[in-house]
């Protein structure tokens, strides 16, 4: 029996690694946290190289009701039909959600992503993300709430 565990069980062992709280301390560090924890639960996913695969986000979002400023981490998962053909990807987010002021503003948008396979290693490429310069302007940010949440596409 594989000791992989089911992308339909993936937002609730996110869940599960956060708890009830809102993260305490700067907010980069602790999604890179996240990340590291979650990355140690295996997927039944493909084998393919981008069938697993970390992204690092953050910007200005116009689908909430409120100017909204987003940092997330989002671990996207491929998921297959019986006959192994790409069906969807799964995508948990670990979300922090500030009100957009003059300086989110002013700090623009930016995404990263990491797959298995590529030159640089995921706990090379999560220390890289920890030192992302927006790390040090959220520092002083209170976010208005922390997510963990999931999307099919």
């Amino acid at each position: 029996m594989s000791s992989k565990r089911q992308v339909g069980e993936a937002v609730d062992i996110a869940r599960d690694l956060v708890g009830d709280e809102v993260p305490a301390g700067p907010p980069v560090p602790a999604l890179t946290e996240f990340a590291r924890r979650f990355a140690a639960t295996e997927f039944d996913v493909p084998g393919g190289q981008d069938s697993d695969g970390y992204l690092f986000q953050y910007g200005e979002v116009n689908w909430l009701p409120e100017p909204t400023f987003v940092l997330s981490m989002v671990r996207q998962l491929e998921v297959v039909d019986t006959n192994g053909e790409h069906e969807s990807y799964v995508q948990v987010q670990f979300e922090y959600r500030y009100l957009l002021d003059s300086e989110l503003k002013m700090a623009g948008n930016h995404s990263e992503w990491w797959f298995p396979g590529g030159v640089t290693p995921l706990d090379s490429w999560l220390d890289s993300v920890s030192r992302s310069a927006i790390g040090d302007l959220l520092r002083v940010k209170e976010p208005q709430e922390f997510l963990v949440w999931m999307d099919q596409s």
